[in-house]
C-alpha cells in the first residue's frame, strides 16, 4: 500500500511520531508498504493566496515543496496525520499544507482512502476529529482516530505518550486492521 505520513510536530521522535511509529509497526512496517513522509515544519510551503487559479484546472500556481506532496497524496491509499493539538486544532504548519490541498480537492485526491488521525492533546480534540470526519464522509473515504491525552489535569503534569501503552497498542491494532483490509 501507498501511505503518506504527515508529521504535524516539529519534534522529531516526539509524542505524535511515536504514535505514528506504532501505527506503521502494526501496518507491517516499512518493508511491506511505501511510506512517504512529509514534515511541514522542515518544508517551504507558502500560504494559499486564494487566487483561485486552481479552479481553472491548472493546479496550484505556487512553486514550492507542495509540488512533491500533491502526487504522493493522490496515490496514497492511507493518509496519516500525526499531530499535537495547538489551541484546539492541528499545528499551523500542517494546517498550511492542508490549505494548499485546496488546489486539488476532488475525489481523485480524497476519495476512497483511509485517513488516520493520530493526536496528542492536552484539553480538547473534537474540532480536528469533526473536520476529518466531514472530509472523509464527503469523499467516500474512512476516517480513524487515535486520541492520546498528554496532560494530567489532576497533577498538572505532562504525560509522555511512551507512558500510555494502551494508546500505542491501539495505534498498532489500527495498523493491523487496515493492513488486513487491503
Amino acid at each position: 500500500m501507498n501511505v503518506v505520513l504527515l508529521h504535524g510536530s516539529a519534534h522529531v521522535n516526539g509524542d505524535t511520531d511515536q504514535l505514528a511509529d506504532a501505527f506503521l509497526d502494526g501496518l507491517g512496517g516499512l518493508t511491506e508498504h511505501t511510506v512517504t513522509r512529509f514534515r511541514p515544519s522542515e518544508m517551504t510551503i507558502a500560504h494559499c493566496r486564494a487566487c483561485m487559479r486552481c479552479s481553472q484546472g491548472a493546479g496550484c500556481v505556487i512553486d514550492d515543496d507542495m509540488q512533491a506532496v500533491y502526487p504522493a497524496f493522490r496515490t496514497a491509499e492511507i493518509v496519516v496525520l500525526a499531530t499535537p493539538m495547538f489551541w484546539g486544532y492541528m499545528t499551523s504548519q500542517l494546517k498550511t499544507l492542508f490549505d494548499r490541498l485546496e488546489a486539488v480537492v476532488s475525489a481523485a485526491y480524497f476519495g476512497h482512502k483511509d485517513f488516520v488521525l493520530l493526536v496528542g492533546y492536552r484539553h480538547y480534540y473534537g474540532s480536528i476529529v469533526e473536520w476529518l470526519d466531514r472530509i472523509a464522509t464527503g469523499f467516500g473515504s474512512q476516517s480513524h482516530a487515535i486520541l492520546c491525552r498528554t496532560y494530567d489535569p489532576e497533577t498538572g503534569q505532562d504525560v509522555p505518550i511512551a507512558s500510555t501503552p494502551a494508546r500505542l497498542d491501539e495505534a498498532r491494532e489500527l495498523g493491523r486492521r487496515l493492513a488486513g483490509s487491503a
